[in-house]
């Protein structure tokens, strides 16, 4: 599955401006105008996460630097003249589609009267990634896959980590969560378990007969001591 992209961005002018200079040097040449308008492309990367549709930036990362490119027009010359450049800089930071068109209406829209200096396009990426949080479900699918390996071979569990078992007893049935995963069968009140490290809770002779086939818990694949 992609990794879903999207792009927003924002496009600033520097106006020109007459202001009167305050003090004149007469040994000091005129001031030149500038001899080109120049645009300056910024690509950035944000990392944004979601999760059950609520989104969030990660904390203490600022959006990273990807691309710079920047390109000189002649003063007096219209940047919009130059929209095939614009557009093969895009291009070149895979910006592209509507989108693309987006940003070059934009530029040609803010520079038509070319009353500026210097114009900065800034781009960013924002890359979405959705967080799963953990459970058991996601453990009982993984231990399905891996059951089904073509060439896996079960090494059991140590006597010894056997019988160090923590055994356990239940005043009332076992919740349907705790039900036993060897046989599928109610953990009844009063009969014997054992919880494994991992919390799981089994049958005394369904877990005991399967770790002396694997040392792999059948829920979550934690590994019990092996020779």
């Amino acid at each position: 599955m992609e990794t879903p992209v999207h792009y927003d961005f924002l496009i600033k002018l520097k106006p020109k401006t007459n202001k009167s200079p305050q003090h004149v040097n007469v040994d000091q040449p005129p001031q030149q105008a500038a001899a080109t308008f120049s645009v300056l492309f910024l690509l950035y990367k944000q990392q944004i996460y979601s999760l059950h549709g609520a989104e969030f930036f990660a904390t203490g990362r600022r959006p990273e630097p990807i691309s710079r490119k920047i390109i000189h027009i002649p003063a007096g010359d219209s940047p919009c003249r130059h929209i095939n450049d614009f557009k093969d800089i895009l291009t070149g930071m895979g910006i592209l589609g509507i989108k693309r068109s987006e940003i070059l209406f934009e530029i040609a829209t803010k520079a038509h009267d070319c009353n500026g200096v210097f114009m900065s396009v800034i781009i960013r990426k924002k890359v979405y990634s959705e967080i799963r949080l953990h459970n058991e479900e996601d453990d009982i699918a993984r231990a399905e896959r891996e059951s089904m390996e073509v060439g896996a071979r079960p090494v059991p569990a140590t006597k010894s980590s056997i019988d160090a078992l923590e055994r356990v007893v239940f005043d009332v049935p076992a919740p349907s969560a705790s039900d036993c995963a060897v046989c599928m069968e109610e953990i009844s009140a009063g009969s014997e378990a054992i919880r494994m490290p991992c919390s799981h809770v089994y049958h005394s002779d369904c877990i005991v007969q399967w770790l002396q086939t694997s040392h792999l818990c059948p829920l979550c694949r934690y590994h019990m001591p092996c020779e």
